[in-house]
């Protein structure tokens, strides 16, 4: 293995959030520093090698404190969730990938259920 190819990791999940809208089955290339290099569509993400799977919407950049920012968002659950999103990075602001799970999917709103994990 070559040691100067900084390593990837293959995500996929059934929603990805952007600021031009929702990806339906999400395939994301993350880079070493956890920044999105690759997104595509991919109905069937368990045949692409080395895929990890988590159920829930991909948001590829939400803030560094993510859990504060996770709070922030569950105070104002009765919003869409892609419109809380939207306002959630400060202009040039950087973030962590992120995964929230447990949504009411229809509406696409946080449930009393929802969790969010950093990937």
């Amino acid at each position: 293995m070559n040691s100067c190819v900084p390593p990837r990791r293959k995500i996929a999940s059934n929603l990805l959030w952007t600021p031009q809208g929702i990806v339906r089955w999400p395939l994301v290339t993350l880079g070493a520093d956890g920044t999105a290099i690759r997104v595509e569509s991919c109905p069937a993400p368990d045949r692409s090698p080395g895929t990890e799977f988590y159920a829930g919407l991909l948001v590829p950049c939400f803030p560094a404190d993510y859990r504060e920012a996770f709070e922030r968002l569950r105070a104002a659950a009765d919003r869409p969730l892609p419109e809380l999103l939207a306002g959630l990075l400060a202009a040039g602001e950087t973030g962590v990938p992120v995964v929230i799970s447990g949504l009411d999917y229809p509406a696409l709103r946080l449930t009393p259920r929802s969790q969010i994990r950093k990937l």
